[in-house]
């Protein structure tokens, strides 16, 4: 493979990997540096908890299946700008994970915030076991 294309590649794992610790370490500071005063019935919190954890667990599950079919697609169209493209949505989809953990602990669900946080984790290291199918499909792509 080409010193270009590995370069690239590097600067979108990069990219992916800021994606993840950015949010990973920023939101869980400003949930303890910022209280707002939200008053919200328990229940309702809980049932925006369970709706907030069903659409992460549904964006990690989207996440994988784009993955795929992108990464077949650049392999197919021999489009290298594809992977790297897959690469920082994939990445995207992990960081609104984090996302939904900061917006529950702010609204004072903070254990409900830390699973999403956990989800968000796992998901930056599950994309990272994968990077060799990104370095495949680079390597097959011009």
């Amino acid at each position: 493979m080409q010193s270009s294309s590995m370069r690239t590649l590097a600067i979108a794992r990069g990219i992916a990997t800021l994606l993840y610790v950015i949010p990973l370490v920023i939101f869980p500071l400003i949930s303890r540096l910022v209280r707002p005063e939200v008053s919200i019935v328990p229940d309702t919190l809980r049932l925006l908890a369970l709706a907030l954890v069903a659409i992460g667990i549904a964006d990690y599950a989207i996440s994988l299946v784009l993955e795929h079919k992108m990464l077949a697609q650049a392999r197919a169209i021999r489009q290298h700008g594809q992977v790297l493209t897959t690469a920082i949505m994939v990445a995207a989809f992990g960081a609104s994970l984090a996302v939904y953990g900061l917006v529950l602990t702010l609204l004072g669900a903070p254990s409900w915030g830390a699973a999403l946080y956990v989800l968000c984790a796992a998901h930056g290291l599950h994309l990272m076991m994968r990077w060799p199918r990104y370095v495949r499909a680079s390597e097959e792509t011009p």
